[in-house]
């Protein structure tokens, strides 16, 4: 099995090596306490030579959507160990990530093809200092599968009644102008061209992104054939009404499926904005005067309490979004405080 970064970096160290086992323990620790957050999630992290500190998050992703984590690092040179766990793998024991940073990269991405809960692990090697600008936010799977739209043109969702309530809409429906470009939402191969049934002129792409069979519907005609490979983007056919959408208005019936049957396809092609990076400023410990901020398990006041903490303690603060501190109580309990409150 190949090494992943972080076990490269691991074999080079002796294991009665004291700096070495201290980074270990502040990794493991962390994992053990992952903080919660909601993406997307921006942030700037203060490293220093003397701290071994590990920042390990978990968040939730619907299917579909595609994890992104990239940084603005302190020069060329720096480097961090930057991986994506699935929480319930990591669970039951299994420690392999999902993806990692590489050498020389600034940037991480992995798609849940299912509702799914992540672990967001950022440990600097041991002596390193300086602070990462990071952001970490969603987008979708795939490309918008109508040329020139996007979200506004999705009039009817998964879940809609349908036949008077006797089955339910399994895929959304994306209107345009008949004639419209219909695309390859990710590279792959076309199962299926043809007409017939309630979806009448149709297309099934197998896609390479996430092993899903994508199904395109109602098309006025189409330009792919059966067997043919195709690049994302590629036009595949045009916007019509045929099949059971006769005499309405032309759009594209849009579904995904697995081996399971439908799932719902919204978050594969819903567009999301790109949050920009922000450059928080960290001071590097704080002291709690008043007695009564609270150490949080996530960055906002929804978020559970962790502990109360104590009159005049001091936090060493890891990292800072808005106006949250991510900080270390008593040198090993993580959480979040307020930083108006300290």
């Amino acid at each position: 099995m190949q090494k992943t970064v972080r076990g490269k970096y691991e074999s080079g160290f002796s294991k009665k090596d004291s700096a070495f086992n201290t980074w270990k323990r502040a990794y493991e620790t962390a994992m053990a306490q992952p903080l919660s957050i909601e993406l997307p999630f921006v942030f700037s992290m203060q490293i220093r030579q003397t701290s071994a500190s590990a920042l390990i998050y978990k968040t939730a992703l619907k299917g579909g959507e595609m994890l992104i984590a990239e940084l603005q690092k302190p020069s060329d040179s720096s480097t961090i160990f930057l991986e994506l766990f699935s929480l319930l793998a990591t669970s039951s024991g299994t420690d392999a990530p999902l993806a990692e940073l590489k050498e020389k990269e600034h940037r991480v991405s992995w798609v849940a093809a299912t509702n799914d809960s992540v672990l967001i692990s950022l440990q600097p090697p041991i002596g390193d200092s300086g602070i990462y600008h990071i952001r970490i936010y969603t987008q979708p799977a795939y490309l918008f599968p109508v040329a020139g739209k996007g979200n506004s043109a999705i009039q009817s969702y998964w879940g809609a009644a349908r036949d008077g309530g006797g089955r339910s809409h399994e895929g959304i429906d994306i209107f345009a102008s008949r004639g419209t470009p219909v695309v390859a939402v990710a590279d792959g191969s076309i199962g299926f061209t043809g007409e017939k049934g309630l979806g009448g002129k149709q297309v099934w792409l197998r896609e390479n992104v996430a092993d899903y069979s994508v199904y395109y519907a109602h098309l006025d005609s189409i330009k792919t054939s059966n067997g043919s490979s195709v690049k994302k983007g590629d036009t595949l056919g045009f916007v019509g009404n045929t099949g059971n959408a006769a005499g309405g208005a032309p759009h594209l019936h849009f579904g995904v499926y697995g081996r399971g049957g439908a799932v719902n396809p919204l978050h594969f092609v819903r567009q999301q904005d790109i949050p920009d990076y922000k450059k928080f400023s960290i001071n590097d410990s704080v002291i709690q005067r008043s007695g009564n901020t609270v150490l949080r398990s996530g960055p906002g006041s929804k978020y559970s309490t962790i502990i109360q903490l104590q009159k005049n303690e001091s936090l060493k603060v890891q990292a800072r979004s808005g106006n949250w501190l991510h900080v270390l109580a008593n040198d090993s309990l993580a959480g979040f405080v307020q930083k108006s409150g300290i």
